[in-house]
């Protein structure tokens, strides 16, 4: 995944959790980088939870890691979780910290 099209993914992003907000915790503490990626492309037209609340405990844990590694990294945290039934809202950071994501836009 050298290389792509941040925007095409934002975009699939999107209509996934148009169809099921929900699913935003499936990206576990990703979710703060990618949700702001999302708004450069996007409004609370588009999804309603995409205002300006973000959790800066939850945004702190992120690692540095530039744009592509991050939603590289947030897109293997959304299918493992995904995958295996794990959408909750209790999740771990990269230090295997625990950290209850809770994005007060969404609703849950």
């Amino acid at each position: 995944m050298n290389g792509f099209d941040v925007k095409s993914v934002l975009k699939n992003i999107l209509t996934v959790l148009q169809k099921k907000p929900a699913h935003y915790r499936t990206f576990g503490i990703y979710w703060w980088p990618v949700k702001a990626m999302l708004k450069r492309y996007y409004t609370t037209e588009h999804l309603y939870m995409l205002g300006d609340y973000e959790d800066p405990d939850g945004a702190a844990r992120v690692p540095d890691v530039g744009v592509q590694r991050m939603l590289k990294l947030a897109l293997e945290e959304q299918m493992m979780n995904a995958t295996y039934g794990m959408g909750g809202n209790r999740v771990t950071d990269t230090e295997g910290e625990p950290y209850v994501i809770f994005d007060e836009e969404a609703g849950f």
